[in-house]
């Protein structure tokens, strides 16, 4: 067993050597430090720890590897480790490659709120191509949000970003069943659940779509895609007239980014377009 201190200034894991830089995140279920290797050269790596035994962090491992090598879904680099930390807690710890750029979240800030639909066409691509490996291998991410798709720089300029999927630690695996529908059913964040996920507990590609689509609308808008949101003590959500009402689709978008976004809100999920389907839409098909 490891024995190292994930939050100390030196940790040795089975695969790396590494000192940290400093603390760059705190989810749900874990939090995220900056590291930098010591032998040979010098990397930047994200470490993800969560006290010990982790089902969200080692559920995320798992998925990770079946990912490995692909381009739009963050990378998981070596074996997950177990380290103790001074006040002798345990912790189950993951490697991942570091996104200098933030998450998608940081990017519409830094555009002021608003990014251009041009550039919204071709970030909603990088998405759907993630989406579409997740979707080929059985799998819903679950928990599609800007927080949680991170933006890796192409050049020193920082002008150019190709973003990727990270964040699989509420996602369904295949063959797993869904949540009875009632308190606590809500597996990712409520203001980016579909209906059906939220009033049923239906969990299927669909709710991945929906996401997708509030998205969209907030890299258009900045904003979220419900105005008024509704979480009770066990956090089970409902949404503002999320029954019988969609998102509002900006003025401003184009024809086909409106039909884009109408085909993400479809309230019938087996009507709703699927990831196949909307990277053929002309609204990112030419990107």
């Amino acid at each position: 067993m490891d024995q190292s201190k994930p939050r100390g200034p030196f940790c040795i894991s089975p695969n790396l050597e590494f000192v940290k830089v400093k603390s760059i995140g705190e989810g749900s279920f874990a939090v995220v430090d900056l590291v930098k290797t010591v032998k040979g050269v010098p990397r930047l790596l994200a470490v993800k720890s969560s006290p010990s035994p982790s089902s969200s962090l080692r559920k995320e491992y798992r998925i990770l590897r079946e990912f490995i090598g692909f381009p739009s879904i963050v990378q998981c680099h070596g074996d997950r480790f177990l380290s103790i930390d001074e006040l002798e807690v345990e912790y189950d710890n993951v490697f991942l490659e570091y996104a200098s750029g933030g998450s998608l979240l940081d990017l519409i800030g830094r555009y002021g709120g608003r990014i251009p639909e041009s550039e919204v066409r071709r970030y909603t691509k990088m998405i759907l191509e993630g989406l579409y490996y997740v979707h080929q291998k059985g799998y819903v991410h679950c928990d599609i949000k800007p927080e949680n798709i991170l933006v890796y720089p192409l050049d020193e300029s920082g002008s150019r970003f190709n973003l990727k999927l990270a964040d699989f630690g509420s996602a369904k695996e295949p063959g797993e069943q869904d949540r009875k529908p009632g308190r606590g059913c809500v597996q990712g964040t409520a203001p980016y659940m579909s209906p059906e996920s939220v009033k049923h507990g239906e969990i299927s590609a669909a709710l991945d779509v929906w996401s997708l689509g509030c998205v969209v609308r907030e890299m258009m808008t900045g904003l979220h895609p419900w105005e008024r949101l509704v979480i009770d003590s066990e956090d089970s959500a409902t949404t503002s007239d999320c029954s019988r009402d969609v998102p509002d689709v900006p003025r401003d978008m184009s024809v086909a980014g409106t039909d884009f976004l109408n085909k993400c809100f479809d309230l019938d999920p087996k009507r709703r377009y699927t990831v196949d389907k909307l990277i053929g839409h002309p609204f990112v098909f030419s990107c």
